[in-house]
Parts: C-alpha cells; structure tokens; sequence
C-alpha cells in the first residue's frame, strides 16, 4: 500500500485529493478544495501578487498536510491558468519549491480527462466527452476507448461569467471550434461522457429534481437551464442547496456552455464520470512507480 498526493491548480480551485493504492486500484482518504479563483487575479498576461500570494499560501497548506500524512508521493499540476500567462516561470518555479510540477498543454489535460474518465466509464467504447472548468474547456473524440481528437478551448464557467449569459455566444464557441477540428464530431454517439465539476454539480441538481442518478437526459438538462435563466423558485432552491457555495456564482455560465456542446454534438444524454484529470494524472503516477 502507498498514497500518492495530486495537487490540481486550476482556474477556479486548487484541490488535493490523497489516495490510497493497493496493487490496482485506489481510493482517495482526503479530500481538500479551496476556491482560489486564479483567473481573477490574471491581467493582460500577468499573475497579480495577490492571487501569486494567495494560491502559494494555499499549496504551502496543502504540503503541510502531506507531510503530516507522510505521504511519499505527490505530484501537483496547473492547467489554464499557467497558460494564460505571458511568463509562467517565477509562477511554475515557485509551485516547484514545494512539489514536482507538471504544466499541462491544453491537449495535455483533454487527454488526462479522458485517462480518468475511464476509471468508471469503461461501457462508452466510442463517441465523445467534454469537461468544463473554470478557464477552458475540453472536448474529446474517441473510438475503440483510444482517443481521435482532443481540444481544449479557452472558455470555461469563470470566464464566461463575465460575458453575457446568451445562447449565442456560446454556440458561436463550440461551432467555430468544430470547424476548426472537424474530427470531434466525427464519432457520433447519443451519450456523451461529461467530465469535472461543472457536470457532477449539474448532475447533483438534476438528480435532486429528477432522480437521473449518473445518466441525464438533455431534455432534463435544457428544462434545468430554461429554470435558472427565468430564476425559478424550485429550481434556484435546489441549486443553492446541493452546489457548493463556491461554484454557485459560475454555475449558469458552465450549465450554458453545457448546453451548447449538447446541442452541437446532437446529444441526447450525459453520462457523469466520478473520475477527471486528477484520476489520468494518478493512473500516469501509478505507472511510473511500477516501472
């Protein structure tokens, strides 16, 4: 038995999960989330000293624990946000003081995504998956379980929060990307595998209204969507309750997005994976301690 520390610096939140594996398998015996929000803190290409401080502050905290578990090791890793910056160095060289860093390409954390999705999401053997973060959003295209396409484009549920909530803008997003990668729509499928926390938070919601369980179908989804943009009352209620407090503020945007992809890719159900890039980056971990 050892426990491995994966540390996830991305747009939104900074998260370690501490998972224990045996042989094969594993199971994360902590947990720890805090909404860092970097993107906020991102101008022009530039890391403020306040998000620097704050995001340091935290991966010092998060270090401190793994040695209070004496985790042996751990590996943390940044997605958009490092390549949102001009000059990432000081940023990356800092991050390293305390932990290995891996900065993941945009494709890089697409192909992740799907690593991880397939540690309980191994029935889907063709068709496509999406994750939407904070900063960027992943889409992936897979046939045989072997991936055809991934993309990962910089639009997530923290950035378009400051852009208006319209159908539009989004569906303009996913249609010019599918130009650009025709291959994404190339494997049809009426499931698509969703991936990250904007879907799991979608999927706690649906369920709490519905009863979905892991699989929603669009039809609950746009129903979901239609109720958050005119403020109903139950469906408001329900959000507030079953969504952490800190994506509720970016929930409609990533629900937005959301709908856009499913409406595009000609969807009619969303299968939630339990498992997201943190899962395709212990799996690598795993592989290279065996070998």
């Amino acid at each position: 038995m050892i426990q491995i520390g994966i540390v996830d610096i991305g747009s939104n939140t900074v998260v370690l999960n501490v998972y224990k594996v045996e042989e094969d398998s594993f199971k994360i015996v902590y947990h720890k989330s805090t909404p860092v929000h970097l993107i906020q803190y991102i101008h022009d290409g530039q890391l403020d000293k306040d998000g620097f401080d704050f995001c340091l502050s935290t991966l010092r905290k998060y270090s401190e624990k793994l040695n209070e578990m004496d985790v042996k090791e751990s590996v943390a890793f940044v997605t958009e946000p490092w390549r949102a910056l001009h000059n990432p160095n000081d940023f990356l060289d800092a991050i390293n003081q305390l932990f290995p860093i891996k900065a993941l390409s945009g494709e890089e954390e697409a192909m992740y995504d799907y690593l991880g999705s397939l540690t309980d999401v191994m029935d889907i053997k063709d068709g496509s998956a999406f994750d939407i973060g904070g900063g960027s959003t992943e889409l992936i295209t897979f046939k045989n379980q072997e991936i055809i396409e991934a993309v990962s484009i910089p639009y997530g549920c923290v950035r378009l929060k400051e852009m208006p909530v319209e159908q539009a803008l989004t569906n303009q997003i996913i249609q010019e990307t599918l130009r650009d990668y025709p291959r994404l729509n190339s494997i049809p499928n009426p499931t698509m595998v969703g991936i990250g926390g904007t879907c799991r938070a979608l999927g706690l919601v649906c369920d709490a209204l519905y009863h979905t369980g892991d699989l929603m179908p669009v039809e609950r989804i746009e129903t979901i969507y239609q109720n958050l943009l005119s403020q109903e009352e139950k469906t408001i209620a329900v959000m507030k309750e079953v969504v952490n407090p800190a994506r509720q503020e970016v929930f409609l945007p990533g629900v937005n997005m959301l709908v856009s992809i499913l409406r595009n890719f000609q969807i009619k159900n969303v299968r939630i994976s339990k498992g997201c890039v943190r899962e395709g980056i212990l799996l690598e971990v795993m592989k290279d301690l065996e070998n």
